[in-house]
């Protein structure tokens, strides 16, 4: 006996095409019996495979045996990520050693939905758009259709017999990184003929492991891009793709992405020819296509990623827009539910963001710290002005609702919802004192305070200092680095003309809190209006 897994893996079959996984991949499969790390435990048999450190081979991206691997520590190691790797297999087996689906179904069968949809256009500008766009989605389902067959007729029959081999202790299993070191990361590295597989522990995230198929002998398609966009517009795009999911290959401007409307997107915005082929698939939280793009009529135009900071840095604030919604369709999220966007730069990119972000705080983002990456967050209705400013090109705005309807597209589904979410106009809570902008809080049980918030201590003080002259007694008090001026109920009740403005402000609030649906708001303002004893308006 060579290799097998201690207990049973899940057969639970994953959705035609999709193969989502409904539970974490660090955890153990169903009925599967637990091992290290979250991990089943594997164990090696009578016959045991060869183990070997990789070694670089000249002009080939694949690796070669080095040293024989004994160690019994490293052995179990290895076996740790085989047997995610089987267990992977087993769980994906109706899509990975189906007769009917492959990875690539669930590709060809959006682009096609998606390659139907008609929509009737007067601007000739956004049909121009559109007639490209399928062009490209052509493209890109004779690609997948292309991967379909070769699937068909080499890469599963390769699949089944690496695996038969695993079991059996009869493959060879070539490793590099380091075993022990859990802020390293380390691979095992599988192959044969058309297939080359990478199991790796990810660095600093043992629990954490990915699985890449590369496939050998597909090809490519150049698809020649017109220009869409004026050229100051097309290099916001590019700066915003390139600094986030883009790369510089070898003097080329680059991208590898699993997201179909992501492809078509970065396709658009580089005139000229753009290479586009599938490289492999990736079996993790679910199996996607991998697809690598290279703008190849832009070679050595951009030497590197600090140059594209320069050049971002020299934009204007409507160029800055664009490069700002193309980075945030990178790294960044949209929250309905929270009126929310958010941002994500990892601690490695940092110091190449450092200038640009001090751009982005402006417009009202606040950074959040964590172990491994900033955050910069914008809120309710500052990130509903945003995404409207985005969008405000309409052939830019075309281009996202076209994307939108692909399945994949949730994020720019989330922003096109963002921006139609209904806002109060700035101020709305506000009421003005001595030509000074307050808001008026409730809290719970109707008790109300007027607030002024103010990062510096002098100018603060200045404020209490101008209410107080005005006749208003108002408290200073600190609120986390900030600090806060406030007039709290029981002076608001010794001035006729503040209640005056208060009340009119709380009845305005309490109408349309009524009209929202929100109960509890309305309730809290109800109680804050009888508090202060507001008369109906004659």
């Amino acid at each position: 006996m060579g290799w097998k897994t201690r207990g049973k893996v899940s057969d639970d079959p994953a959705s035609p095409g999709v193969g989502e996984v409904k539970n974490n991949p660090s955890s153990t499969a169903p009925g599967t019996a637990g091992g290290v790390g979250g991990y089943a435990q594997a164990e090696w048999g009578p016959a045991k495979p060869r183990i070997c450190w990789g070694m670089e081979v000249k002009d080939s991206q694949r690796l070669k045996c080095g040293e024989e691997v004994s160690d019994p520590r490293i052995v179990n190691e290895v076996a740790k990520l085989i047997s995610e790797f089987i267990r992977r297999v087993e769980r994906y087996r109706s899509v990975l050693l189906s007769d009917e689906i492959t990875p690539f179904s669930y590709a060809i069968s959006a682009l096609s939905d998606w390659l139907k949809v008609v929509v009737v256009e007067v601007d000739t500008v956004i049909m121009e758009l559109k007639a490209v766009e399928h062009e490209v989605g052509k493209n890109m389902l004779k690609l997948a259709e292309e991967a379909r067959e070769k699937w068909f007729k080499i890469y599963r029959s390769e699949l089944e017999e690496l695996i038969e081999k695993l079991r059996k202790g009869e493959a060879v299993i070539i490793i590099t990184g380091d075993p022990f070191n859990e802020s390293r990361s380390f691979i095992a590295h599988l192959y044969t003929r058309y297939l080359a597989i990478e199991i790796e522990r990810i660095a600093k995230s043992p629990d954490n492991i990915t699985i890449e198929i590369s496939l050998s002998d597909l090809g490519g398609i150049d698809v020649v891009m017109p220009k869409l966009f004026s050229d100051n517009i097309l290099e916001a795009m590019r700066y915003g793709l390139l600094l986030t999911d883009g790369s510089i290959v070898k003097g080329y401007p680059a991208m590898n992405t699993n997201q179909l409307w992501q492809v078509i997107a970065w396709i658009l915005v580089w005139s000229g020819i753009v290479h586009i082929y599938i490289n492999g698939i990736n079996i993790n939280n679910n199996i996607s296509i991998k697809w690598h793009l290279r703008a190849i009529s832009h070679r050595d135009k951009i030497k590197n990623k600090d140059e594209v900071v320069k050049l971002v840095l020299k934009l204007n604030n409507d160029e800055f827009l664009i490069f700002l919604l193309f980075a945030l369709l990178g790294d960044g999220h949209f929250d309905i539910k929270n009126k929310m966007i958010k941002l994500d730069i990892g601690v490695s990119k940092y110091e190449l963001w450092v200038d640009i972000i001090k751009k982005i705080k402006s417009y009202g983002f606040k950074e959040y710290d964590s172990r491994n990456k900033k955050t910069y967050i914008i809120w309710t209705y500052k990130a509903i002005e945003l995404t409207r400013k985005m969008l405000s090109s309409s052939t830019i705005k075309a281009m996202i609702e076209s994307l939108s309807i692909l399945p994949d597209a949730e994020k720019l589904r989330r922003l096109i919802a963002l921006t139609n979410i209904k806002i109060k106009p700035r101020g709305s809570l506000s009421i003005e004192i001595d030509n000074i902008k307050m808001s008026i809080h409730v809290r719970d049980e109707g008790y109300i305070e007027i607030r002024i918030l103010r990062k510096n201590y002098e100018d603060a003080r200045a404020i209490q200092e101008r209410l107080n002259s005005a006749g208003y007694k108002a408290k200073l008090r600190k609120n986390g680095k900030s600090f806060e001026v406030c007039i709290d109920i029981d002076e608001i009740k010794k001035h006729p003309e503040l209640i005056a403005k208060v009340c009119e402000t709380l009845r305005r609030i309490h109408e349309e809190t009524i009209n929202e649906n929100n109960a509890v708001k309305a309730w809290k303002v109800a109680k804050a209006i009888m508090r202060l004893n507001c008369r109906n308006p004659t």
